[in-house]
Order: C-alpha cells, then sequence, then structure tokens
C-alpha cells in the first residue's frame, strides 16, 4: 500500500491548492478531482479484493466478507463519479491501476484503515469545497456521497483491527447501498446516508454474507 499512499498525498497537495482556486464558469479543477478520485476509488477496489483473498488463505472468512463488501461499495463510488464526468461533456474515465500490495490480513486492515481516514478527512473534503466553488452541485453530492460512505468502511474496518485478530467478532453480513456505497449490517428500506428509498427509487442493497 506504499503507492497507495503516496498517491493519497499527493492527491492532498492537489485537492488543498484546488481549494484556493478562484471561482470560475468552468468545471475545469472539478473535472481533474473526479479523475482523481476514480483512480483512488478504483485502486481502494483493486486493493480489497487483494485483501479479500488473503483473508480467505489466512481462514478470517468474516473480514474476506468485509473486504468484499467494500470493493464494491467503491466501486459504486467511481461509477458515480463517472456519471458526473459524462454529464460534464467527459467520456468515461478508465484509469491504470497500480498493483495492490498484500502484506498479512492485521496489516492489509490497518492500510486499509489510513487510506479510509485519509479519504474522508482529507481527500474528499478538498473536493467537495472545490466543487461548490465552481459550483458544480451533482459532483458536491458524488463527493459528499462518497465521502459519508468512506466513514462507514472506516468504522467496521477499525472495529476489526485487534492486535489478535478474532474473524468471529466481524459480521458474517454486510448490506452495501447500491447508490451511495454506504455499509450496513442490516438490510433497509431507506438508506442511513443518502436516504435513498429501496422500493420507491429501485435500489436493491448488495448482500455480502460468509454464514
Amino acid at each position: 500500500m506504499k503507492m497507495k499512499r503516496f498517491f493519497y498525498m499527493t492527491v492532498l497537495v492537489v485537492a488543498v491548492a484546488s481549494v484556493f482556486v478562484s471561482c470560475k464558469d468552468s468545471y475545469d479543477d472539478t473535472i481533474v478531482n473526479l479523475k482523481i478520485a476514480i483512480t483512488g476509488e478504483l485502486n481502494a477496489r483493486a486493493a480489497y479484493l487483494a485483501f479479500a483473498d488473503k483473508a480467505a488463505e489466512e481462514d478470517y472468512k468474516h473480514i474476506a466478507n468485509m473486504f468484499l463488501a467494500a470493493a464494491a461499495a467503491e466501486r459504486i463510488h467511481a461509477k458515480s463519479h463517472n456519471e458526473i464526468l459524462k454529464k460534464l461533456g467527459e467520456p468515461e474515465y478508465t484509469p491504470t491501476l497500480d498493483t495492490p500490495t498484500v502484506n498479512s490480513t492485521a496489516l492489509n486492515i490497518k492500510a486499509a484503515i489510513d487510506c479510509e481516514v485519509m479519504e474522508f478527512t482529507m481527500i474528499y473534503p478538498g473536493f467537495i469545497a472545490t466543487a461548490k466553488k465552481e459550483k458544480c452541485q451533482e459532483a458536491v453530492e458524488s463527493f459528499t456521497l462518497a465521502n459519508l460512505a468512506e466513514e462507514s468502511h472506516e468504522y467496521f474496518f477499525s472495529a476489526a483491527n485487534k492486535e489478535v485478530l478474532d474473524d468471529s467478532s466481524v459480521p458474517a453480513v454486510f448490506f452495501v447501498c447500491e447508490r451511495c456505497g454506504g455499509m450496513f449490517t442490516i438490510s433497509f428500506s431507506k438508506c442511513g446516508i443518502c436516504q435513498a428509498d429501496t422500493e420507491k427509487q429501485y435500489y436493491i442493497p448488495l448482500v455480502f454474507d460468509a454464514r
């Protein structure tokens, strides 16, 4: 995850700098930020899929399932950001991804926590501020929902982050909102993050069941 951490530190510099860009009619900086966010989300997805394989190899069935749920959520974020790009007249963005660095499951959880915390405390707040300056409300919403969902991911990663991993303490079932990528341990008819009504808006929570 060292390359990924370097990538996010670079993104942080861009995000902070972009907050101070003067307000203008174009969405140039928001478009750049959407592409950076897509790259980050898809790199996270690739890392979490690799972490899930490692957890399964180490016989952490529930932790593997948690990583699979988080990987699906990151894909949802990337898709949402790409939809905004297309609305701004840009083609769908498909970045070149890093090869994930995989360690023990205990270390992988710590790396995942570090990345999630950086996303929702530093990266996305900067992107949101820039989108607001450029009056790109749809990007503000996409960034905000991803930001809130990343907090839910970090919550579960942190709960699993113990000196001696206990797979049985990790929930066996996760539900992921298809609109915002929020992770939950109970089924829902209305997402607690984006408020999407699954019956009225045809959002069906993704289910990851390790039982």
